[in-house]
């Protein structure tokens, strides 16, 4: 299924950059509603999973991109699920700033072969307009909370099974750390868990002057995994890097650094090779990817999957690919 793109646009955005054929974001036609054709629930217990989480799972996963409205959805998501039918938690992945989805491809398909369904929406069109601050973070937070109510419906129809959308984590790399925990401030009941990647809480570049999501501590408090990167730089500066969102977070909270890791080292290989001229990088790439989906997979089955043990494995520096500095509250 070929995959299209919702552009985002503002009248001074499409001014600036001469857009045409883009969209607002309103919503999708009600005939695309995927309410009436909900599968049953699958019986048994929510999938927990077992073993190393660096490892590769033992699930075969199918990969599907949604174009903007296909089955309701309001921007194009790109969804990584187990092949058999079960009862999986779900986790969504906010992408960061001028980056696409598809971008996290390898750390996202692990996290499904460990039994989690992945949905990766495309928020916006990495442009011009977006360089100059169209969709802002609030903008951004407020679509994701629409991807969030459209999960019930839409997975189970785009599945074919009905996953646990009970059981969600949110998750998100730099700015899309931002938009996540943006999401719970407003309404914490939305998710039983989240995780940011090397997040950043900008202000939305020179021009943007956009409110910083943490403002002394958060008011709730979810299990909550702040993975940070030593080489951030000026991509994930410090002041508004994960050492902030990791101090704003009640417990229980886990606080995880790579000091030899950049910013954009997890993204997929491509990617983040055209990235290391403007995010420093370090020097095994391979090993953030296979890193970050290991800690995100034993986060989740931790506070998704209900195996406390799992734990365990965020703080086990002699089992961890890379180097890691930990603390925990």
């Amino acid at each position: 299924m070929h995959q299209t793109r919702l552009k985002f646009c503002t009248p001074i955005a499409a001014l600036l950059v001469g857009i045409s054929g883009c969209v607002q974001p309103p919503g999708c036609p009600k005939s695309q509603d995927p309410g009436a054709t909900i599968p049953p629930t699958t019986s048994g217990t929510v999938f927990v999973g077992n073993g190393d989480p660096y490892a590769s799972g033992p699930l075969t996963v199918r990969t599907t991109n949604l174009a903007a409205c296909e089955q309701g959805n309001l921007v194009p998501l790109l969804i990584f699920a187990p092949e058999p039918p079960g009862r999986y938690p779900v986790v969504v992945f906010q992408h960061g700033f001028l980056t696409r989805n598809e971008a996290y491809s390898e750390v996202l398909h692990h996290l499904a072969e460990h039994g989690f369904v992945v949905v990766a929406p495309q928020m916006y069109e990495p442009g011009l307009a977006a360089l100059l601050g169209q969709p802002t973070a609030a903008e951004e937070a407020l679509t994701a909370a629409k991807v969030v109510d459209w999960l019930p419906a839409g997975l189970a129809a785009t599945l074919g099974y009905t996953p646990e959308t009970s059981r969600l984590g949110l998750a998100g790399h730099s700015r899309g750390g931002k938009v996540a925990w943006l999401e719970l401030v407003a309404d914490p009941s939305r998710a039983q868990a989240i995780a940011g990647v090397d997040p950043v809480d900008g202000t939305g570049g020179p021009l943007g002057h956009q409110a910083r999501v943490v403002q002394g501590s958060f008011a709730f408090s979810l299990p909550t995994l702040v993975i940070g990167t030593g080489l951030g730089g000026n991509c994930a500066p410090a002041g508004d890097n994960h050492e902030q969102f990791y101090a704003a977070s009640a417990p229980p909270a886990w606080h995880i650094v790579v000091p030899n890791a950049g910013h954009a080292d997890m993204l997929d290989e491509a990617t983040a090779l055209a990235a290391s001229s403007l995010c420093p990088g370090g020097p095994d790439r391979a090993g953030m990817r296979r890193l970050t989906a290991g800690l995100l997979v034993a986060f989740f089955r931790g506070s998704l999957q209900g195996d406390a043990a799992a734990f365990a494995y965020l703080t086990d520096r002699a089992g961890a690919p890379l180097p890691i500095e930990s603390e925990v509250k």
